[in-house]
């Protein structure tokens, strides 16, 4: 007969199944949640263009099923323009337009769904990689961070000189997304990354950040499979660039947003200086803590 787990042991079983979850795929596990008003702002405010991309690429960010859109985090979209590239939240610009196209129909005084088109996991959560739109030109990149409900008139952004990566391209293939891909890897700021990237599509760029290899990043990804975005189209047309639109940013520093996303995510009611009433328990819930790793660790 099966000796029965004492409570001690249960407990700790149940700390080493959490803890070695914990090294899957990255998830919206906080308490942050999108600002409802930022998504009307940005679905009436003005439109800048700022130029036109004919390449672009969608990525599924940390999909749980590729084949099923509910479990990604994000689907994020390169668009490759002739001088600058930009990466933003695909799922987040089909809601913006659906929402403003709303407003063309129903008018501004009407109730509205604000995240009705919003797509994937936890959709009205906030997540730092979803709501940040990262382009590059001229040799800079500028990453425009999208704060939370709290801190929604607080949204920063900030300049950096485009990373360096130092690739090892091997010798493995693999086919991502219907295209050959040629394996490389690196450390990169506390992680190490692997990525497969095709020379059938000649530009040194990729989704997020990633760069600098000798092809389209197709797939990329750390070791320990906490993060992932992987190409599931690439795309021939006519694709606007606009401007960052609804709240204004304010100019801010690489280290400051990095600790600022961290701090939201590991505790967003302490972080924002916020509290809520728990409707079951009747108690004021002013700091709760997750567990949350960045995907750039320094």
């Amino acid at each position: 007969m099966p000796k029965q787990l004492t409570p001690r042991l249960a407990i700790v079983l149940i700390l080493v199944i959490w803890s070695s979850t914990s090294l899957f795929a990255q998830r919206k596990d906080s308490d942050a949640k999108i600002s409802h008003s930022n998504y009307v702002r940005a679905a009436t405010g003005q439109r800048v263009k700022v130029s036109d991309a004919k390449v672009r690429i969608r990525y599924a960010f940390n999909p749980e099923d590729i084949k099923d859109k509910s479990t990604w985090i994000d689907e994020g979209q390169l668009k490759i323009a002739p001088d600058m590239t930009d990466y933003s939240s695909f799922f987040v610009e089909v809601n913006e337009d659906s929402l403003a196209r709303w407003f063309d129909t129903h008018g501004r005084n009407v109730a509205y769904p604000p995240a009705r088109w919003i797509q994937g996991h936890r959709p009205d959560y906030w997540i730092e990689y979803q709501y940040s739109q990262i382009t590059t030109k001229d040799g800079i990149l500028t990453e425009w961070a999208t704060m939370p409900r709290a801190l929604d008139l607080e949204n920063l952004y900030y300049t950096e000189s485009l990373p360096l990566f130092n690739w090892q391209i091997g010798t493995e293939t693999a086919t991502v997304c219907g295209y050959e891909c040629i394996k490389a890897t690196c450390h990169w700021r506390g992680r190490d990354f692997t990525a497969w990237f095709t020379p059938d599509i000649p530009v040194e760029y990729g989704p997020w950040k990633f760069g600098g290899l000798p092809g389209l990043i197709m797939k990329v990804s750390d070791k320990d499979g906490i993060y992932s975005f992987e190409a599931v189209a690439v795309e021939n047309g006519n694709f606007p660039i606009y401007a960052p639109r609804g709240n204004r940013y304010k100019l801010s520093t690489r280290d400051k947003v990095w600790k600022l996303q961290r701090a939201l995510n590991e505790n967003y009611f302490k972080a924002a200086d916020q509290s809520v009433i728990n409707a079951k328990t009747g108690r004021v819930i002013s700091s709760r803590q997750h567990p949350y790793t960045q995907l750039e660790l320094e």
